[in-house]
């Protein structure tokens, strides 16, 4: 006879955190760079930090804590809970770093992550940002990319279809050098006179990143550019041809490339992207 019997059951997962051990370097914690403005609501000159976590079941519980470092008494979320309509075990916050400073003032902030899971109780720290005020001095030699998540992570098993998670990193770089990729056609009349059929820009960007750390070489490779659907960059480089380069959206057109730094724990990024709208053309116009 059988007796087997089948049973459905969840699978518990702990949310898990990224923590180095010391190896003895001065370089084993790091920090993220933030700015914010407390005179501008300019998208370009205010940071923002977006962080969901999955839990097993409805009764698991996820807190958010941020703290300003120094002072262990947490600090209120300041700004705007993830709604997620196609996944309902998913926690999210985006925070709005330019309440924090307006509030409590430049210096570093750390986020910890606090959980509950099937009875387990653990947490672990999200990271430590130095958030000060923008000017254009802090900003020099500085790009951002700020990202927007509409799909399905296989890596996280987070379903962000229609929810409204944003997040920004900042970071050592350079965006820009427009290569315009120029598409022509025309054609040759028979009088061996050529007339234009259409031109278009195909805009292609560069983005340089360096003397990055692992968690910004993460952050930007294996969730921005990996997990992102809208990508908007911004570039502060005081010697950069193009000084309006603010929240341009872009799509990641190649396959990113890293470099390490022999002998230290840095890391370098190149990527290529092209203009997400592409409305650079003209036609002939026979009339």
């Amino acid at each position: 006879m059988n007796y087997r019997k089948k049973e459905v059951v969840n699978i518990i997962r702990f949310p898990a955190g990224f923590i180095e051990e010391n190896r003895g370097l001065k370089d084993c914690c790091f920090e993220y760079k933030v700015l914010a403005s407390t005179t501008s609501l300019d998208m370009e000159k205010n940071d923002i930090r977006g962080i969901d976590v999955k839990i097993s079941d409805p009764s698991d519980i996820v807190t958010f804590v941020i703290e300003k470092c120094g002072d262990p008494t947490p600090l209120p979320l300041l700004g705007d809970s993830v709604i997620y309509p196609q996944d309902q075990l998913v926690i999210g916050f985006v925070f709005d770093w330019r309440q924090y400073l307006a509030t409590y003032g430049n210096g570093t902030y750390k986020i910890s992550i606090e959980f509950t899971v099937s009875g387990v109780v653990g947490g672990y720290d999200e990271g430590i940002y130095d958030v000060q005020e923008y000017t254009i001095a802090r900003a020099n030699s500085t790009s951002r990319i700020w990202t927007e998540f509409n799909s399905f992570s296989e890596s996280t098993l987070i379903d962000r279809t229609n929810c409204n998670l944003k997040d920004s990193i900042r970071f050592n770089g350079f965006f820009g050098n427009r290569q315009p990729k120029t598409e022509i056609v025309q054609l040759s009349t028979t009088g061996r006179v050529v007339e234009k059929i259409k031109h278009q820009n195909l805009n292609e960007w560069n983005l340089s990143a360096w003397k990055l750390n692992i968690g910004e070489t993460r952050r930007i490779i294996d969730q921005n550019l990996l997990d992102g659907d809208r990508h908007f960059i911004s570039d502060h480089n005081r010697s950069n041809h193009d000084y309006i380069i603010f929240d341009k959206p872009v799509f990641l057109s190649e396959t990113p490339e890293m470099e390490y730094d022999v002998g230290t724990r840095e890391a370098e990024i190149r990527a290529k992207f092209g203009d997400r709208k592409q409305d650079k053309i003209s036609y002939y116009n026979i009339q």
